[in-house]
């Protein structure tokens, strides 16, 4: 079993081709895999050239760093996909697939029907199934009953963030450390294990949780 973190980054669409609920487009895929030891094995990365949009939007440049100039001559949305999931396939392996919140594959799963992308039978273990939320996972296993950010659960369990954030294979890197942490339960133990137990309710019904207000850091 292989093990892959996905990260998207997007960008606006112009309202005229907003349809079938899509308003973003993925301007950037990034991805780390695996293997059954939790170590990193491989690592994706494609810039995705907009096609309904002409430029990336300043905020969206701000926050990704990403610039017209590094799209313009990318991959468009359907050959950048097949490239991604023929790595994944080229693991030779099961997969399974992970990313920090639901987001990402509901993003890919509009724009593959805005964009008319085929799916060949052997990319349907990629694409026909929902990507597993990791942020869900995460917060439920530690008790959290909002969403928090990827930057507050690395802080949580030790890990510096290398690299930019939002950018696409950076965030996916991180993400994998602290699925490694998470998953490991040696090293859960060791990070992890006394938030999951400040967490957990008391005889008298009340949890760090309840008593601390973590809206600040909850995803918006």
């Amino acid at each position: 079993m292989k093990h892959i973190v996905v990260d998207l980054e997007m960008n606006g669409i112009e309202k005229k081709h907003r349809i079938f609920g899509c308003t973003m487009e993925t301007i950037e895929i990034g991805a780390i895999m695996l293997d059954e030891n939790y170590q990193e094995i491989s690592s994706f990365k494609t810039y995705v050239k907009p096609e309904y949009n002409s430029k990336i939007e300043k905020n969206i440049s701000r926050l990704t760093g990403i610039t017209n100039n590094m799209v313009v001559n990318a991959p468009k949305f359907n050959e950048a996909l097949k490239k991604f999931s023929d790595w994944c396939l080229a693991a030779d392996d099961d997969i399974r697939i992970y990313a920090w919140s639901k987001n990402d594959y509901k993003q890919i799963a509009k724009e593959i029907r805005l964009k008319r992308y085929d799916i060949r039978p052997e990319e349907s273990m990629v694409y026909l199934n929902e990507w597993n939320d990791f942020q869900e996972e995460f917060d439920t296993e530690l008790g959290f009953e909002r969403q928090i950010s990827l930057k507050l659960a690395l802080d949580m369990a030790g890990i510096d963030f290398l690299g930019r954030e939002h950018s696409a294979l950076d965030d996916a890197r991180n993400t994998a450390k602290l699925f490694h942490i998470f998953r490991d339960r040696e090293m859960f133990d060791m990070t992890l294990k006394k938030i999951e137990e400040a967490m957990t309710p008391t005889d008298f019904g009340t949890s760090l949780g309840s008593l601390f207000d973590l809206s600040a850091f909850a995803l918006t």
